[in-house]
C-alpha cells in the first residue's frame, strides 16, 4: 500500500507541475492587456514609448518617456519652437515642426534625438504631420484664411494636394489598412469629422452636431475613433470614442476643463491625452473604457500632443 500511495503521490505532482508549465506558456503567448480596474502594460518597459512637446524648458521642445510616465527626456534643444511629434510606425523615427529655419517646417529625426533632417522648405507655414503608414507623411499647409491636407514621401519629395476649396481641412491620420484618411474640417460650418480615400476622393462626413469635432484618431484595428468634443464658449472639451462608420458614439472624460488630443496605445488597451483639469495641460492616459484615468506630467509648463508608439 506504501509502495501504491507513493506512486499516486508522485503522478498527482507530476501533473500540477505540467499544468503549471501550461498556464506559463498561455500567459506567456497572451500577455495581459488594461482592464476597467487597472491599467497593465505588459512588456515590462512601461507598454513601449510616449513622445510629447512641453514649453517647461522655455521654448517648446520635443520629450519622450515611458507609457507610465518615467523617464522624461528632452530631445530637441533648439532655441526656436518644436513641437507636434509623431512616432514612425516602427518607433525608431519622430517626425515632428520646427521653426529653427526661419518658416514653420516639418523635420524627422531618430527616435533618440539624433539626425535631425529637414523634410519641407516652402513659405506657408506647416501642421499636424503624420505618419501614412512606413512610406508617407500626411500634413497641413496653413495659408492663414484655410488649410489643405497634402501628403508627401517619408524624404519630402512628391508633395501632393489632397484637399482644396478654401477651408480649414486639418489633423489628417491614415487607417491602419492604409486605405482612408481621417480628418476634421469646418467645410459645413463647424468642424466635423470627415473621411477620404487615400488620393484624397471620396470625402464623407461622418458626424453632425452643432459643437466641434477636433483631432479625431483611428484606434489600431481601424474599428473606431477617438475625438474631442469642443466648446469653444465655456472652455469644455469631452473625449469622445465611436464606431468608424459614426456609430455608437461614448463620451470617456468628463467636462471638466479640456481634455484633447487622443491617441491610442498600439495594442489599443488604453489612450493618452492631454487635460487642463488640474490647472495646466498635462498628458494622461485612461485605459480604453475611460476609466483609471492618470497623470503622467506634472511641470509648470505646456505639455501635451501625445504620440504613442513601439519601443
Amino acid at each position: 500500500m506504501k509502495t501504491i500511495d507513493a506512486t499516486h503521490a508522485l503522478q498527482k505532482g507530476f501533473a500540477i507541475l505540467l499544468l503549471a508549465l501550461a498556464v506559463f506558456a498561455l500567459l506567456s503567448v497572451f500577455p495581459a492587456v488594461g482592464t476597467a480596474d487597472e491599467p497593465a502594460f505588459p512588456d515590462g518597459s512601461g507598454g513601449g514609448l510616449i513622445a510629447f512637446y512641453s514649453g517647461r524648458g522655455g521654448n517648446n521642445s520635443i520629450y519622450l518617456m515611458n507609457a507610465d510616465g518615467t523617464a522624461q527626456t528632452r530631445l530637441t534643444d533648439a532655441s526656436a519652437d518644436d513641437s507636434c511629434p509623431a512616432i514612425s510606425p516602427d518607433g525608431r523615427s519622430i517626425v515632428f515642426l520646427s521653426d529653427r529655419g526661419g518658416a514653420q517646417d516639418i523635420y524627422v529625426m531618430d527616435s533618440d534625438g539624433q539626425n535631425v533632417r529637414q523634410l519641407t522648405d516652402t513659405p506657408e507655414p506647416k501642421e499636424q504631420p503624420s505618419w501614412a503608414g512606413g512610406s508617407d507623411i500626411l500634413f497641413v499647409k496653413d495659408y492663414a484664411s484655410y488649410t489643405e491636407i497634402w501628403i508627401m514621401n517619408i524624404d519630402g519629395t512628391g508633395q501632393t494636394r489632397l484637399t482644396a476649396g478654401g477651408y480649414r481641412d486639418e489633423r489628417p491620420t491614415l487607417s491602419p489598412d492604409g486605405s482612408t484618411i481621417l480628418f476634421m474640417s469646418n467645410r459645413d460650418g463647424n468642424y466635423e469629422i470627415y473621411t477620404m480615400d487615400r488620393d484624397g476622393s471620396n470625402q464623407t462626413r461622418l458626424t453632425s452636431s452643432p459643437e466641434h469635432k477636433i483631432f479625431p484618431v483611428w484606434s489600431p484595428d481601424g474599428e473606431q475613433i477617438a475625438y474631442s468634443v469642443n466648446s469653444m464658449g465655456n472652455r469644455r472639451a469631452v473625449i469622445h470614442v465611436m464606431n468608424a462608420d459614426g456609430s455608437s458614439d461614448t463620451a470617456l472624460t468628463a467636462a471638466d476643463g479640456r481634455n484633447e488630443n487622443p491617441c491610442w496605445s498600439p495594442d489599443g488597451s488604453q489612450i493618452v491625452f492631454q487635460s487642463e483639469r488640474d490647472g495646466n495641460f498635462e498628458i494622461y492616459f485612461m485605459n480604453f473604457d475611460g476609466s483609471v484615468q492618470t497623470r503622467l506630467t506634472n511641470s509648470p509648463g505646456w505639455d501635451g500632443w501625445a504620440s504613442w508608439g513601439i519601443r
